[in-house]
C-alpha cells in the first residue's frame, strides 16, 4: 500500500483507491488503530481543554448524575437526540462539534431543512448554552422543548 503524505482525508481515499480487500488489515492497523475516537474520548478531550467537569455539564443540561456518567461512558445508549444535545449545549460546543458528537454517538445530524434542527443551528451558531434558553426558543416557535432526563 502507498503511504500517504499525511492522515487527512483526502490521502486516505487515494492509498483506498488503489487497496485490494487483502490489504484491509494492514490498512486498519496503518492509518486507523487508535485514530478514530470514542465519543466517551472525544467528550474527556473537550471537557478538559474547557477546565470543565462532568458534574457540572450534567447540572447545567439537567441530567441527572447517574444517568449522565452512563451516557457518557457508552454504559447505556439512547436514541433520543434531545439528551446529548443538552450536553452539548451545556459544553458550549460550536454546530461543528456538536454534529461531530451526534456522529461519534451514532445519532442523525441536526439537518437544516427541519423547522426544529434549524432553530437548534441557530442556538449553536449563537452560542446560546443554557438548555432553558434553548428550550424558549423552540418554543417561542411552536417546536417542543427538548426531552427531559428523569433516568
Amino acid at each position: 500500500m502507498k503511504e500517504p503524505r499525511k492522515d487527512s482525508t483526502s490521502s486516505l481515499l487515494e492509498v483506498l483507491r488503489s487497496a485490494h480487500p487483502e490489504d484491509i488489515g494492514e490498512y486498519h492497523r496503518r492509518y486507523l488503530q487508535g485514530k478514530v475516537p470514542t465519543f466517551a474520548g472525544w467528550v474527556d478531550e473537550i471537557l478538559e481543554s474547557r477546565g470543565m467537569t462532568r458534574q457540572e455539564i450534567f447540572q447545567r443540561a439537567d441530567i441527572p448524575q447517574k444517568y449522565g456518567y452512563k451516557l457518557l461512558s457508552g454504559e447505556k445508549h439512547t436514541t433520543d437526540r434531545d439528551k446529548l444535545l443538552r450536553l452539548f449545549f451545556a459544553m458550549e460546543l460550536k454546530l461543528s462539534q456538536a454534529q461531530r458528537g451526534l456522529e461519534l454517538y451514532g445519532l442523525a445530524a441536526l439537518y437544516p431543512r427541519k423547522k426544529r434542527d434549524a432553530i437548534l443551528i441557530i442556538a449553536f451558531n449563537r452560542g446560546i448554552s443554557w438548555v432553558d434558553q434553548v428550550d424558549d426558543l423552540l418554543i417561542q416557535h411552536g417546536e417542543p422543548p427538548l426531552s427531559r432526563c428523569r433516568d
